[in-house]
Protein backbone atom coordinates (compact mmCIF):
# COMPACT_ATOMS: atom_id res chain seq x y z
CA UNK A 1 0.00 0.00 0.00
CA UNK A 2 3.07 2.48 0.99
CA UNK A 3 3.88 2.15 -2.84
CA UNK A 4 0.40 3.24 -3.72
CA UNK A 5 0.83 6.37 -1.94
CA UNK A 6 2.76 8.49 -4.62
CA UNK A 7 0.38 7.37 -7.27
CA UNK A 8 -2.31 8.98 -5.49
CA UNK A 9 -0.92 12.22 -4.46
CA UNK A 10 -0.61 12.01 -8.53
CA UNK A 11 -4.28 11.07 -9.09
CA UNK A 12 -5.10 13.79 -6.67
CA UNK A 13 -3.30 16.41 -8.61
CA UNK A 14 -5.09 15.74 -11.18
CA UNK A 15 -8.15 15.55 -10.43
CA UNK A 16 -7.77 19.05 -8.95
CA UNK A 17 -6.41 19.93 -12.23
CA UNK A 18 -9.88 18.95 -13.70
CA UNK A 19 -12.13 20.90 -11.24
CA UNK A 20 -9.85 23.85 -12.20
CA UNK A 21 -10.73 23.60 -15.53
CA UNK A 22 -14.37 22.78 -14.56
CA UNK A 23 -13.70 26.39 -12.24
CA UNK A 24 -12.52 28.32 -15.10
CA UNK A 25 -15.71 27.49 -17.22
CA UNK A 26 -17.87 28.52 -14.31
CA UNK A 27 -15.62 32.12 -14.18
CA UNK A 28 -16.29 32.49 -17.89
CA UNK A 29 -19.73 31.73 -18.02
CA UNK A 30 -20.56 34.40 -15.12
CA UNK A 31 -18.41 37.00 -17.40
CA UNK A 32 -21.02 39.90 -18.24
CA UNK A 33 -22.81 39.29 -15.12
CA UNK A 34 -21.90 39.04 -11.58
CA UNK A 35 -18.77 37.50 -11.08
CA UNK A 36 -17.95 35.15 -8.42
CA UNK A 37 -14.73 37.26 -6.46
CA UNK A 38 -14.05 33.59 -4.12
CA UNK A 39 -14.01 31.41 -6.99
CA UNK A 40 -11.23 33.53 -8.79
CA UNK A 41 -9.25 34.26 -6.06
CA UNK A 42 -9.09 30.39 -5.72
CA UNK A 43 -8.35 29.77 -9.60
CA UNK A 44 -5.54 32.24 -9.63
CA UNK A 45 -4.07 30.83 -6.29
CA UNK A 46 -4.58 27.38 -7.38
CA UNK A 47 -3.11 28.26 -11.52
CA UNK A 48 -0.16 30.49 -9.37
CA UNK A 49 0.52 27.47 -7.04
CA UNK A 50 -0.13 24.43 -7.48
CA UNK A 51 0.02 23.54 -11.62
CA UNK A 52 3.76 24.16 -11.15
CA UNK A 53 3.99 21.59 -8.45
CA UNK A 54 1.65 19.32 -10.50
CA UNK A 55 3.65 19.55 -13.22
CA UNK A 56 6.66 18.73 -11.37
CA UNK A 57 5.32 15.76 -9.87
CA UNK A 58 4.60 14.09 -13.45
CA UNK A 59 8.22 15.34 -14.67
CA UNK A 60 9.26 12.85 -11.69
CA UNK A 61 7.35 9.91 -12.96
CA UNK A 62 7.82 10.55 -16.72
CA UNK A 63 11.63 10.47 -15.50
CA UNK A 64 10.74 6.96 -13.33
CA UNK A 65 9.09 5.81 -17.14
CA UNK A 66 11.98 6.64 -19.53
CA UNK A 67 14.40 4.79 -16.87
CA UNK A 68 12.25 1.48 -16.79
CA UNK A 69 12.58 1.70 -20.50
CA UNK A 70 15.62 3.65 -22.09
CA UNK A 71 15.48 2.33 -25.67
CA UNK A 72 11.28 3.18 -25.97
CA UNK A 73 11.64 6.01 -28.90
CA UNK A 74 8.17 6.25 -28.87
CA UNK A 75 7.75 6.71 -25.05
CA UNK A 76 10.25 9.26 -25.08
CA UNK A 77 8.43 11.43 -27.60
CA UNK A 78 5.41 10.64 -25.54
CA UNK A 79 7.10 12.70 -22.39
CA UNK A 80 8.23 15.06 -25.04
CA UNK A 81 5.41 15.56 -26.10
CA UNK A 82 3.34 15.91 -22.59
CA UNK A 83 6.56 17.97 -21.48
CA UNK A 84 5.95 20.47 -23.76
CA UNK A 85 2.43 20.71 -23.35
CA UNK A 86 3.05 21.21 -19.50
CA UNK A 87 4.84 24.36 -20.94
CA UNK A 88 2.04 25.28 -23.11
CA UNK A 89 -0.40 24.92 -20.04
CA UNK A 90 2.24 27.54 -18.25
CA UNK A 91 1.91 30.17 -20.51
CA UNK A 92 -2.23 29.92 -20.44
CA UNK A 93 -1.78 30.48 -16.50
CA UNK A 94 0.44 33.10 -17.22
CA UNK A 95 -1.76 34.74 -19.48
CA UNK A 96 -4.38 33.53 -17.45
CA UNK A 97 -3.13 36.05 -14.39
CA UNK A 98 -3.94 39.26 -15.45
CA UNK A 99 -7.75 39.05 -16.20
CA UNK A 100 -8.67 36.72 -13.42
CA UNK A 101 -6.89 39.16 -11.07
CA UNK A 102 -8.67 42.14 -12.44
CA UNK A 103 -11.88 40.04 -12.00
CA UNK A 104 -10.53 39.16 -7.98
CA UNK A 105 -10.03 42.71 -7.85
CA UNK A 106 -13.70 42.95 -8.32
CA UNK A 107 -12.98 45.02 -11.63
CA UNK A 108 -15.19 44.63 -14.54
CA UNK A 109 -12.84 42.73 -17.52
CA UNK A 110 -12.26 45.32 -20.59
CA UNK A 111 -12.93 42.82 -23.40
CA UNK A 112 -15.48 39.73 -21.54
CA UNK A 113 -14.95 38.17 -25.24
CA UNK A 114 -11.66 37.99 -25.65
CA UNK A 115 -11.32 37.11 -21.67
CA UNK A 116 -13.71 34.78 -21.90
CA UNK A 117 -12.16 32.88 -25.09
CA UNK A 118 -9.06 32.91 -23.25
CA UNK A 119 -10.26 31.17 -20.63
CA UNK A 120 -11.91 28.48 -22.56
CA UNK A 121 -8.98 27.87 -24.88
CA UNK A 122 -7.12 26.94 -21.91
CA UNK A 123 -9.37 25.14 -19.50
CA UNK A 124 -10.21 23.02 -22.92
CA UNK A 125 -6.37 22.68 -23.61
CA UNK A 126 -5.84 21.72 -20.22
CA UNK A 127 -8.75 18.61 -20.24
CA UNK A 128 -7.43 17.44 -23.33
CA UNK A 129 -3.94 17.04 -22.49
CA UNK A 130 -5.13 15.35 -19.33
CA UNK A 131 -7.55 12.67 -21.18
CA UNK A 132 -4.20 12.15 -23.59
CA UNK A 133 -2.15 11.69 -20.31
CA UNK A 134 -4.79 9.69 -18.67
CA UNK A 135 -5.52 7.18 -21.92
CA UNK A 136 -1.55 6.87 -22.34
CA UNK A 137 0.27 6.81 -18.66
CA UNK A 138 -2.65 6.41 -16.22
CA UNK A 139 -5.13 4.19 -17.71
CA UNK A 140 -2.71 2.66 -20.16
CA UNK A 141 -1.07 -0.60 -20.45
CA UNK A 142 1.88 -0.20 -22.04
CA UNK A 143 3.23 2.88 -20.24
CA UNK A 144 1.23 1.59 -16.69
CA UNK A 145 2.40 3.94 -14.34
CA UNK A 146 1.65 1.35 -11.33
CA UNK A 147 5.36 -0.18 -12.41
CA UNK A 148 7.09 2.69 -11.82
CA UNK A 149 9.58 2.48 -8.65
CA UNK A 150 7.10 4.17 -5.40
CA UNK A 151 10.18 4.62 -3.34
CA UNK A 152 11.65 6.57 -5.93
CA UNK A 153 8.91 8.68 -6.71
CA UNK A 154 7.90 9.23 -3.22
CA UNK A 155 11.23 10.45 -2.74
CA UNK A 156 10.89 12.94 -5.67
CA UNK A 157 7.49 14.08 -4.70
CA UNK A 158 9.01 15.14 -1.38
CA UNK A 159 11.90 16.59 -2.85
CA UNK A 160 9.35 19.03 -5.08
CA UNK A 161 7.51 20.02 -2.27
CA UNK A 162 10.69 20.67 0.08
CA UNK A 163 12.21 23.08 -2.81
CA UNK A 164 8.52 24.53 -3.25
CA UNK A 165 8.31 25.39 0.58
CA UNK A 166 11.79 26.78 0.47
CA UNK A 167 10.98 29.01 -2.64
CA UNK A 168 7.45 30.14 -0.64
CA UNK A 169 9.70 30.98 2.31
CA UNK A 170 11.88 33.19 0.33
CA UNK A 171 9.23 34.82 -1.53
CA UNK A 172 7.32 35.50 2.44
Amino acid sequence: MEDQYPLSVIASDRTDLYEICDDMERIADQLGGAIEIQLCTSVLARLRLDLLQYQQDEEVLFALLLEREPDDALLARCVSLAQSEHIAISSHALELAEPIGELCAGSKTNNADATGYLLRSSFEYIRQHLRWEDALFFHGTRYAVESVNGAALKAGLIRNRRLRDRHLRVAD
